[in-house]
């Protein structure tokens, strides 16, 4: 695998950042805090998955708020490929497309190609760095032996920090000639209290027995406690029943009540039937009180044609009557026969005369404002008024007309002119006597005329007013009745009657609901079970009286318990005893967990030389050979070969002379080191083929050894991939492209 380009969309200080990595020996320089760890890092990342807060390396999640992650450009198999990895610290998301293809492929082709490598795995033996060089110049030269030996068959020092850990805490336990360790202070500590446990073991077998009497004793009062808190339940849930009993009692006999099967009528239903029926009502009313009007008419026209004859007799003899009143005579002949009242008539006459001359205003308002109203207004009695009005006008405009009476003509001789009513009249011989009742005749016969023609035509138009509501009562009856067929009924009252019953049952709904809401089906149930109130309290007698005889017999147990917890404190040593016997107990068991914890360090450390063992002869070969060249190349020829025997490295110069670690400088070691770390990586990346990350791995190297470093990176580079992180360049300069060197 080779990276060709790095382009980060949010990692640490990189915001929106590319950066150019093609070279095989790609030199990444800059100051520190430059960014170098956090591009590195960055790579490992999308490689491996980025890092959480639950582990102990630095998480470089953006404060800016930009996406966290990016990608990574590779080469693999001559294809290219992009990585892409977005997320945050507790998950993330992969993505690998062919760039040729645009085809997205699987997760677990990353996995392929990086085979069984993790992030652990590729910082520990991909990456060389300046801290760990650093940390080979404090060790012990047999400490010495072993990482070196570490290193060249695991390719990191990984397994001998474990083994020396191991080590450590496994002595830290237990040593067999040891007075500090762990183990060896306890095994001491239950030595004494088992020597105290046998010297009052003396006693045990009276301490037994009052001890048994005592278990059995502590059985039956925590049996106690168990059904005293069942006594107080079951009392306080009979309480309850007998608090809920009358609400029950209620909610039974309301329910029993209840009928289901009652008909719905929904209220606006029923009030619209209910405003139709008052309308059929109101209706009702109105014809039965203009039939009672109609009959008082009636009876005043019955009454008025009582006085037919008169009428009759008047108006077939109208035009005689009218000559009597209307004819001419000379006035100052009518005034010498007449007394002073007949003058003051002449004289009214006189004046009637003269306002005939002129219209009577008055009279044609009165017609006028009575039609407007009888074709305007629709109200019956005000059309009555109307009628009424027109008949007035039209008589006091005839009256206005005609004068009262005329004085002409009016001669003793004229007498003959009464003959045709004189009988009738009962007339005498005083004309104006006759006169004056001819006159008050014709007044009074008119009148009548008028009233009876006044209460005909009242008569008419209440009986059309009757006519149109019993049409109306008839519609509305229809309406009615069509409405009370579609609810079921045939009257409005069997309606109104179940209505008024429907809500009752909703009334006695609620109070069901009300009722139920205070008792819930578990109370319910219970109380089914008493038919009457006085079972319900015998029963909470019986438990009450159950509950007082338990708790008696408990506290004569408490009392008993008491005394035989008196004769143990009497014996004296029961309480040390059972102490004794737990602190042994106790001490076992930690002793046994300590030693199972020093085995496990013990055998794992074992297992641990028996890896190396078997790693030492599969690939430890291959490595030496490797090694042997590159630890040449560093010494400038002065070391030829590194051979393994009996877990420790020799070193042969190159006039034979042979050398172990402990013997080495401690520049000569670093050379070393650096040797065995790049050849298993060169080894090992034959299957993998991961770059190689460097950084800063030889800051303290002088000048021709960084130089001889350099060259032989150069030549492994053509194999793998090297991203070597430096801050100094000097040395590089001279051996690399200016295209190779990123700076950031």
């Amino acid at each position: 695998m080779k990276i060709l380009e790095a382009n980060i969309y949010g990692y640490g200080r990189f915001v929106d950042c590319h950066f150019d990595v093609a070279h095989h020996f790609q030199v990444i320089t800059g100051p520190n805090e430059s960014g170098k760890s956090t591009l590195r890092s960055f790579i490992s990342s999308i490689l491996f998955g980025f890092p959480t807060k639950r582990g102990k390396k630095e998480t470089y999640i953006p404060r800016k708020g930009s996406v966290y992650g990016g990608n990574l450009l590779i080469l693999q198999n001559e294809q290219k490929y992009l990585i892409e990895r977005i997320g945050n610290e507790k998950n993330n998301s992969l993505t690998i497309i062919n760039q040729e293809t645009k085809e997205k492929l699987p997760e677990s082709l990353l996995e392929k190609w990086i085979t069984k490598v993790d992030k652990t795995v590729f910082d520990d033996i991909y990456s060389v760095n300046q801290s760990e060089l650093s940390t080979i110049l404090n060790l012990k030269p047999d400490e010495l032996e072993r990482i070196f030996y570490s290193i060249a068959t695991s390719g990191s020092q990984e397994i001998f920090e474990k083994q020396k850990k191991l080590i450590k805490e496994a002595n830290q336990l237990y040593k067999p000639n040891g007075r500090v360790p762990q183990i060896n202070l306890m095994l001491k500590k239950y030595e004494g209290t088992y020597q105290k446990f046998q010297e009052i073991s003396n006693n045990l077998d009276d301490f037994k027995m009052i001890e048994e009497k005592i278990e059995n004793l502590k059985e039956k009062t925590s049996k106690f406690s168990q059904e005293k808190m069942e006594y107080e339940n079951k009392l306080a849930r009979l309480n309850q029943l007998e608090s809920t009993w009358d609400i029950y009692q209620k909610w039974l006999g309301a329910s029993k009540n209840y009928n289901e099967n009652a008909l719905n009528i929904p209220i606006e239903v029923f009030d619209k039937i209910q405003l139709q029926n008052t309308k059929v009502n109101s209706i009702e009313s109105s014809i039965q009180s203009l039939e009672k009007q109609l009959e008082d008419v009636r009876q005043e026209v019955r009454k008025l044609d009582s006085n037919g004859e008169d009428i009759d007799f008047y108006l077939n003899n109208k035009e005689k009557f009218n000559q009597i009143v209307g004819g001419e005579r000379s006035t100052s002949s009518y005034v010498e026969d007449s007394s002073n009242e007949n003058s003051q008539v002449l004289r009214r006459r006189s004046h009637t005369k003269s306002k005939n001359k002129q219209p009577n205003y008055t009279t044609i308002a009165i017609v006028v404002i009575s039609i407007l109203a009888i074709i305007f207004i629709p109200n019956i009695f005000i059309r009555i008024l109307g009628m009424i009005g027109i008949f007035f006008g039209g008589y006091l405009f005839i009256k206005d007309l005609n004068p009262v009476y005329s004085t002409s003509g009016i001669t003793q001789e004229n007498q003959e002119i009464f003959d045709f009513c004189k009988k009738k009249l009962q007339l005498s011989d005083d004309y104006t006597a006759n006169m004056r009742k001819i006159l008050n005749f014709k007044l009074q016969i008119e009148k009548k005329i008028k009233l009876r023609d006044n209460t005909k035509v009242k008569e008419k138009i209440l009986e059309q007013e009757r006519s149109i509501n019993l049409s109306s009562l008839r519609v509305e009856q229809v309406k009615l009745a069509k409405q009370l067929e579609e609810m079921g009924f045939n009257n409005f009252n069997s309606l109104r009657e179940n209505f008024f019953k429907e809500q009752g049952k909703l009334k006695l709904e609620s109070t069901i609901i009300g009722l139920k809401s205070q008792l819930s089906d578990e109370k319910i149930n219970a109380l089914k079970k008493y038919s009457t109130k006085i079972e319900l309290e015998k029963d909470i007698f019986s438990t009450k009286k159950n509950y007082e005889e338990k708790r008696v017999k408990n506290e004569q147990r408490i009392a008993q318990l008491i005394e035989y917890k008196i004769q143990l404190d009497n014996i004296g040593n029961s309480v040390e005893f059972a102490t004794l016997q737990q602190e042994m107990a106790n001490e076992r068991s930690n002793i046994n967990n300590t030693i199972e914890e020093w085995l496990t360090m013990s055998l794992a450390n074992k297992w641990l030389d028996e890896y190396l063992a078997t790693l030492s002869k599969h690939q430890l070969p291959l490595v030496m050979e490797r090694a042997s060249k590159f630890f040449e190349v560093l010494t400038n020829k002065h070391f030829v070969k590194i051979s393994v025997g009996n877990n420790q490295l020799f070193l042969k110069t190159i006039d034979n002379q042979i050398f172990t670690v402990n013997e080495l400088s401690r520049a000569t070691a670093e050379q070393l080191y650096f040797a065995l770390r790049i050849a298993f990586i060169v080894i090992f990346n034959k299957k993998i083929g991961l770059p190689m990350i460097i950084d800063d791995g030889f800051v303290n190297f002088d000048e021709e050894r960084k130089s001889q470093i350099i060259d032989l990176l150069l030549e492994i580079s053509k194999e793998t991939q090297i991203l070597c992180f430096t801050v100094d360049i000097s040395i590089i300069c001279d051996k690399v492209s200016k295209e190779s060197i990123l700076a950031i």
